[in-house]
């Protein structure tokens, strides 16, 4: 395999594996151990120049917890991400480097099932991935404890 392929998990569809290219951001199915996990993303801005869809990753690879975005990649010991949420349903997700905003990103917020009485806060951060990556990121410890996990590899459900 490629030094610059990586195998992840698709966060929706837990039984499919995907095998991201790190320099393009382009994805292509696999099997094997995954060290992260994937989310095909629809694009903000669709239009001829761009594809129809976007992958946001959060990944280990050569020791470094990694967070991807299209082709666009950060070590996360070396940035902050954001997430917010606005009363009119807008998301909001930054990564922020050394020298400012490197990432910003609004988007609708994922539609809860009309009538379901049982959605919660955990449902939510099931169906916004960029949601779920802050809240993995949040401390030196979820990213030390994940990080170690990602090394590891594990096999998709």
């Amino acid at each position: 395999m490629s030094p610059h392929i990586v195998l992840l998990q698709d966060y929706d569809r837990h039984d499919r594996v995907w095998a991201l290219d790190l320099r393009s951001g382009e994805v292509s199915p696999a099997s094997g151990r995954c060290h992260g996990f994937v989310r095909l993303q629809v694009p903000q801005t669709p239009g001829p120049a761009r594809g129809d869809r976007e992958v946001a990753a959060l990944f280990a690879e050569a020791g470094t917890l990694w967070f991807q975005y299209g082709d666009r990649r950060w070590d996360c010991a070396s940035v902050t991400v954001r997430h917010s949420g606005s009363p009119d349903g807008t998301r909001h997700f930054t990564v922020i480097g050394p020298h400012g905003i490197d990432l910003d990103l609004r988007y609708t917020a994922p539609v809860a099932e009309p009538f379901d009485p049982s959605y919660d806060a955990i449902d939510a951060l099931e169906d916004d991935f960029l949601h779920w990556v802050t809240q993995r990121l949040a401390t030196p410890g979820r990213r030390h404890d994940l990080l170690a996990h990602y090394l590891n590899g594990f096999l998709p459900a």
